[in-house]
């Protein structure tokens, strides 16, 4: 700022040096002369004043132009600036990070030229399986230049075309194998080159080069050997082997129903069997029961001559259901019964040195009997069978206990077929009935039958 005011001053000076001089000769030349009467001194002068005004004045525009430049307004030197006060340190605000450019996309590869033999598995498309789709495509390569009949083809390369070698002779009959190959192998080959599957351009035309190539095959190897006689005795045989083929599978056919037809009548007459047999249960436990309550129809039993009352009166039967001898016909067996007897509870209390107890079970005129346990209720867990002769009968279980004389029965269940076959296979008691009502002692079994 200062530079600018001395520079100022300095024109200003000069300026008035000029003037001065400038004055000067016109004051010199006026007071000589007149206005009138210039003569050159005087005009020298006057353009001499003219030339220093001019000459001190543009060096001092120079500088001045030059120090106006820097007096621009700017940022100001550290020396020239008051001092301020240190203001609390802020925190630098992080500017937003411009986005890293984008990779630039790779020119992509050129495809490398497929082969022909890639060429044309691609045409072939994806309908087959990968190797049928191979096997087609080298086919069609190879069979190419004969569908384009570039190449004249004997009946020898003809076989190869079929992976088959020719044969030797050319008088073969049609059912000869080779021949029978021969036809699977068209099969195949139809398979590959079908349109339908093979959408490849040539397909259809290869196929039919392969038709004609097997007609021709066929025609050169079968026909040349065979006469009218000949033919009409193969097919005669042919239409032969077709009959038995025929006759073979109705017989076949007429076996099976048979088969199914007894198998129904047996799965009926079991069924029938199986009503008969529960309808005799039935009846021998109703004529038990109605024997129970007539007294004029009831029959002695061997444990007791009275008529047990009470709680035995609905928990047992009243007459022995057990099978009498009543002819000397002889029965087959019907089935199988087979008992599991567990335990007996409840037993009469015992005497004095009192034994061991058993159990005797019995169908009809078979018994058989358990082993001796000891203890008022006596486990067994034995298995018992049983052949079945009638089924209007039942099974009974008797108790016993051993004595020093003689063995005393403690009590004596009947259980009738016709409740064994509702209870087949679940374990069930029953009451044994007694010469004391006031005993209430019980067997527990399982029962079932296995009818023959």
């Amino acid at each position: 700022m200062r530079a600018g005011c001395v520079r100022g001053a300095l024109l200003a000076l000069f300026l008035l040096l000029g003037a001065g001089a400038l004055s000067l000769g016109l004051a010199e030349a006026l007071n000589e002369e007149g206005v009138g009467g210039l003569d050159w001194p005087s005009l020298s002068s006057y353009f001499v004043g003219l030339l220093i005004i001019s000459l001190s004045s543009f060096p001092v525009l120079l500088w001045t132009g030059k120090g106006a430049a820097e007096d621009l307004p700017g940022p100001a030197k550290a020396e020239e600036l008051p001092k301020e006060p240190p203001e609390k340190a802020e925190t630098p605000v992080p500017k937003a990070e411009k986005p890293a450019p984008a990779p630039k996309p790779k020119p992509k590869p050129k495809p490398k030229p497929l082969s022909p033999r890639s060429q044309a598995k691609q045409l072939v498309g994806s309908r087959m399986s990968e190797e049928q789709a191979t096997k087609a495509a080298e086919n069609i390569l190879a069979l190419r230049r004969h569908v384009l009949r570039t190449d004249p083809i004997s009946l020898e390369e003809m076989w190869g075309f079929f992976d088959l070698s020719a044969p030797r002779s050319r008088c073969l009959d049609a059912s000869e194998p080779i021949m029978q190959q021969l036809k699977g192998k068209l099969n195949r080959q139809r398979l590959l080159f079908h349109p339908d599957k093979n959408g490849h351009p040539e397909a259809e035309k290869t196929f039919k080069f392969l038709e004609v190539c097997h007609r021709k095959l066929m025609t050169s190897y079968t026909r040349q050997t065979e006469s009218v006689h000949q033919r009409t005795r193969r097919e005669e045989e042919e239409l032969k082997k077709e009959e038995e083929r025929r006759k073979k599978q109705e017989e076949e056919r007429r076996q099976q129903m048979e088969l199914l037809e007894r198998e129904e009548e047996e799965k009926m007459r079991r069924q029938e069997i199986h009503r008969q047999r529960l309808a005799q249960m039935l009846e021998a436990k109703q004529s038990a029961y109605e024997a129970k309550h007539n007294q004029s129809q009831m029959v002695s039993r061997s444990l007791s001559s009275e008529l047990q009352r009470g709680l035995f009166g609905s928990c047992s039967t009243g007459k022995s259901l057990k099978a009498v001898k009543e002819d000397a016909e002889d029965f087959s067996p019907m089935g199988r019964l087979s008992v599991r007897l567990y335990l007996a509870r409840d037993l009469p209390a015992e005497q004095f040195f009192g034994g061991h107890h058993y159990a005797v079970l019995g169908v009809g005129d078979a018994t058989q009997q358990s082993t001796r346990v000891p203890g008022p209720t006596p486990k067994w867990d034995a298995d018992f069978q049983f052949q079945v002769l009638r089924v209007d009968t039942s099974l009974t279980v008797s108790i016993f206990r051993e004595g020093w004389f003689q063995d005393s029965l403690l009590g004596k269940a009947e259980i009738p077929f016709l409740d064994i076959e509702e209870w087949s296979g679940h374990r069930i008691g029953r009451l044994l009935e007694s010469g004391e009502e006031v005993d209430l002692a019980t067997v527990e079994l399982q029962a079932s039958f296995d009818w023959f």
